[in-house]
């Protein structure tokens, strides 16, 4: 299941209202002829741009995102062009008043990097590292990363390689997307290639940069091939930004009524009171442990619907990250609706590699063993390497350690959807025991997992099994 079921350069057909299966809160103007016909104009090009220019004026880089969308609007031809310049802009340009020289320096060195290990792995595809170069570059990196965090702090050298590995840490999976993609026929050059090295739309969230949309395969598949194409990712580019502000009026609402009228602290405040045994009601934990859930489920939804707009904006038919997560029927089928492009990180990093080398002669332990490799080893390798001030700070091994509840959450969600995908389906008739009953029992699967969703920074593991506990009424 896709987890953006929406996109897809389908047949433009007359639009006819069937009441209530077409009832949408935001109608299907890629379906509408004149829509399409209008969005092909000038006229219509400037009505879409005004749409994105309002959503993201409260963006502090508001100027040079719409400025890239009206580039890549208007020359198509040079669109791949447009992203390289637009992922270069922000490093090099845009960020030079915040950024030292040796932090330019060292952007510059990690590009210069990916490039060499991009052309060895075309030039020498026989040695170890074209054989396997994700194997390579992800094991050295991590290596990279254990030995210098041994070296005498304070230093010169220390520093400049620290600073090198951190900078080298936000660019690890655009780069090895690159790496993947060396064996494609129809491959980019490195000149593209840097176009999908955190683009330009990844500056919409300010978020830790991951790799929404892939790589560089990806984006070729995607691309609009014509006017039309272009205008019907465009339309489902701002109906998708619309929607993400829906959303966001929708998240603020249950922030104030759950955490204002009613009063509920948030969850890492009610389980900062369970580590002193503040005492509470066990209801309220679990009010704001449901609370947090559904708002994370929101927060990930703007962050990704505004993400693949802006994409759709560029003339990118990107699926959605986030399609429904609470219909789905199924713990693995939660994961794939919920953030999918993570999903696919995972799938195609960790998932594929294990799959096709490992325990063929049993098929459903190759499954399982793929499965856990991507959902807890390559979780886990994610997250750890996003804490690179606390890997510096605190050492290696002991900030892996305080991962130990993260850990155990990678742990239990891989084993869960291990489960979820070797179970036969079973349908069900019926409404409330087809769909009511398993999504329930799914969202209630994520939302008890979400108590042990924590980083380095964690109180123990055991105050967390102790807050589960309290929350249904087990322990006082």
């Amino acid at each position: 299941m896709s987890a953006g079921a929406d996109a897809g350069f389908g047949a433009i057909t007359p639009w006819r209202l069937r009441f209530p299966k077409d009832l949408r809160l935001i109608p299907r103007f890629e379906t509408y002829p004149s829509v399409v016909s209008f969005a092909q104009t000038v006229p219509g090009k400037l009505a879409l741009i005004a749409i994105f220019g309002v959503g993201f004026y409260s963006n502090p880089y508001w100027l040079p995102l719409l400025t890239l969308l009206v580039l890549t609007t208007a020359l198509p031809a040079y669109r791949r062009i447009l992203l390289t310049f637009g992922a270069l802009l922000w490093p090099f340009v845009i960020s030079w008043r915040v950024a030292t020289p040796s932090q330019l320096i060292d952007t510059a060195l990690v590009l210069i990097f990916a490039g060499l290990m991009f052309d060895a792995a075309i030039r020498f595809p026989h040695s170890w590292f074209g054989r396997r170069p994700i194997v390579s570059f992800l094991g050295g990196f991590g290596v990279s990363v254990l030995v210098v965090s041994y070296l005498p702090s304070g230093g010169r050298i220390h520093f400049e390689l620290w600073q090198f590995l951190t900078i080298l840490s936000l660019y690890i999976w655009f780069i090895g997307y690159s790496l993947l993609d060396c064996t494609s026929k129809g491959r980019d050059d490195f000149a593209l290639q840097l176009g999908t090295y955190e683009p330009f739309w990844m500056q919409v969230s300010l978020y830790p940069p991951l790799p929404c949309l892939k790589g560089a395969r990806y984006l070729r598949r995607i691309e609009s091939k014509d006017s039309e194409q272009l205008a019907i990712a465009q339309i489902k580019g701002a109906k998708l930004l619309v929607w993400s502000f829906v959303l966001s009026v929708l998240l603020k609402v249950l922030v104030r009524i759950v955490h204002g009228y009613l009063g509920i602290p948030t969850y890492p405040e009610m389980l900062a009171f369970s580590v002193p045994r503040v005492p509470f009601p066990w209801f309220t934990g679990l009010a704001s442990l449901i609370s947090e859930f559904l708002e994370n489920l929101l927060r990930v939804s703007v962050l990704g619907h505004r993400i693949v707009a802006c994409c759709r904006m560029a003339g990118f038919l990107a699926l959605r990250n986030t399609y429904r997560p609470l219909r789905s029927r199924s713990v693995a089928e939660f994961w794939n609706r919920y953030l999918y492009y993570f999903k696919e990180l995972l799938v195609d990093f960790f998932f594929y590699p294990t799959f096709m080398r490992y325990f063929k002669r049993w098929p459903r332990l190759r499954l399982f063993a793929a499965t856990f490799a991507a959902a807890c080893l390559g979780n886990m390798f994610f997250h750890f390497f996003l804490q690179m001030g606390d890997i510096e700070k605190f050492g290696f091994w002991k900030t892996l350690a305080g991962f130990n509840v993260f850990m155990f959450y990678t742990i239990v969600l891989a084993i869960g959807i291990g489960i979820s995908q070797l179970r036969e389906p079973q349908e069900k008739s019926g409404w409330f025991r087809g769909q009511l009953v398993p999504s329930i029992c799914v969202a209630g699967f994520f939302c008890i997992l979400r108590v042990f969703d924590y980083g380095s920074t964690s109180p123990p593991i055991q105050e967390h099994f102790r807050f589960l506990a309290h929350i249904f009424n087990l322990v006082s």
